[in-house]
């Protein structure tokens, strides 16, 4: 039992001796006597019970093994702990002169106590526990009264084995967090790995010189354009060459989140906000990305309700989490994107008018591939050479099948290209890539059909298509490859991959 509590069970016997008396005949000078003993009972009593703070029972209960002693070196507590590190009980220390102890050294080696009655300032040693045979660090400092005389000497041991312990951990919390940023820096590489923007056509280039100039400054972009036509690939580009680059980059498709999660996503939640609600609570998007970019993907999808919310997020720079009440300031760069006419949205009252010009400050709109058909080569030959080297096939394509390619219709837009593309060296056994496997993986006819009437000036489409019908009457003549290929002045071999070329 702590001192305090002794004293506590001493005082309440002694109340009750006293409440005897006064129940007894008092004279009148006795009950004056008492009923300013019964004030002073009472403030006694509230310092006693209420005030007071158990200072013993505290550091009893401390992780670490105190040690005190007086000016003169005097032991005057130890706390559990200590008893429990050193095997030494308070009986065998308390009163005795740290001097001896130390010259003794049965109980201990290396106390610091002597070194700091001698200098007064804070010190640091490791000692031996002899009994439990426990190494320790041992922190002592001194402690001094108003007058900056000292007045205790007071020593911290811990068991070096807990500190190797929380060492241990420490490293493992420095390797998970190395970790965790090398896996960070490796996405946001994955990320931007494919920003470089492959393009022709003066529309593209008109869309790329924007977004580099526009990269530098914290603006908002508004990117707008068909699905698949890039606007991932610009929001890339424009994050690579900004001043948050390095920094988070996230990205949110608002069109595959539901509209009931939308706000704690974002926003996040405070534990226990609602029913079901993670007990940690929840940190939102925008608190992830926090002195970066944020790409709000489809936009256009957000109901307007969250855009009223997101509304007051880019005008007042800061969020408050679903259950709180706290505003957190936050800075982050804004790029959305939709494939959404937003101001038909604006007009069929699906999209709010002042969301719109906020987020309008910097527009860039990206063409569908059927407009800019000077960019499907060189995506062809980009994804071509990607899927070549990727499946370790040495392929070559014939010029009418890139001319049927440059053609179509492209209703999805570059994703539909590249994909295309894969199929068509994914399923590819003779190592061509002809003007029928590309009708047939579009579901077009393999005819020259697909042309529109202004191609009937195309040079390369009339050579091939003359060049087609020469091969053709030779054969018809000839009957033979072989025969066909000396009238026609050409090798037989180039004669048959020709033959294969134009699916003769």
């Amino acid at each position: 039992m702590s001192q305090h509590g002794r004293f506590e069970q001493d005082y309440l016997r002694m109340k009750v001796q006293i409440d005897k008396l006064k129940a007894s005949g008092l004279s009148e000078e006795q009950r004056t006597i008492f009923s300013k003993l019964d004030k002073m009972i009472q403030h006694f009593e509230h310092h006693l019970f209420t005030e007071y703070i158990d200072f013993e029972e505290i550091c009893d209960n401390l992780p670490d093994a105190i040690y005190v002693a007086s000016p003169d070196g005097t032991t005057i507590y130890v706390n559990d702990t200590y008893t429990k590190l050193s095997g030494i009980t308070k009986a065998e220390v308390i009163g005795e002169n740290v001097h001896q102890i130390n010259r003794e050294k049965k109980l201990y080696t290396n106390g610091i106590l002597p070194t700091i009655l001698k200098y007064q300032k804070r010190s640091e040693i490791i000692g031996v526990m002899k009994k439990t045979n426990t190494t320790v660090h041992i922190s002592g400092f001194p402690i001094f009264n108003d007058k900056h005389e000292l007045k205790y000497a007071v020593a911290c041991d811990r068991d070096i084995q807990q500190l190797e312990t929380v060492k241990d951990q420490l490293i493992q919390l420095k390797s998970a967090i190395e970790k965790k940023e090398n896996e960070n820096s490796y996405l946001r590489t994955q990320q931007i790995q494919q920003s470089e923007v492959i393009f022709k056509s003066d529309q593209m280039y008109q869309a790329v010189s924007t977004a580099l100039a526009v990269a530098p400054t914290d603006a908002t972009v508004l990117i707008t354009g068909e699905s698949g036509t890039g606007k991932e690939v610009i929001t890339n580009q424009i994050y690579q060459a900004s001043k948050r680059f390095g920094k988070p980059f996230l990205k949110v498709n608002c069109a595959a989140i539901p509209d009931t999660l939308m706000e704690s996503e974002l926003f996040g939640y405070e534990p226990g906000a609602f029913t079901g609600a993670s007990k940690s609570g929840k940190t939102g998007i925008f608190e992830l990305a926090n002195g970066g970019t944020l790409m709000l993907d489809e936009i256009g999808e957000m109901s307007v309700q969250m855009q009223t919310k997101l509304l007051r997020v880019l005008q007042n720079h800061e969020i408050t989490k679903i259950g709180g009440h706290k505003a957190i300031p936050v800075d982050v760069r804004i790029i959305a994107a939709t494939n959404r006419d937003l101001l038909k949205c604006i007009e069929a009252h699906t999209f709010r008018e002042d969301l719109y010009y906020r987020l309008n400050v910097v527009p860039i709109q990206l063409v569908p591939l059927r407009e800019r058909k000077a960019d499907i080569e060189v995506l062809f030959y980009h994804f071509f050479e990607k899927y070549t080297k990727k499946y370790n096939k040495p392929i070559e394509i014939y010029s009418d099948a890139l001319h049927l390619l440059e053609n179509y219709n492209w209703p999805g837009n570059i994703r539909e290209l590249e994909n295309v593309t894969e199929r068509l060296v994914v399923i590819n056994q003779n190592n061509i890539i002809d003007k029928k496997t590309v009708a047939l993986v579009l579901g077009i006819r393999d005819t020259d059909s697909y042309a529109h009437p202004e191609d009937e000036y195309n040079l390369k489409a009339s050579t091939i298509a003359l060049e087609k019908h020469i091969i053709e009457k030779a054969l018809a003549t000839f009957h033979t490859k072989r025969k066909a290929a000396t009238a026609l002045g050409i090798d037989h071999s180039t004669l048959v991959k020709k033959c294969q070329r134009y699916g003769i």
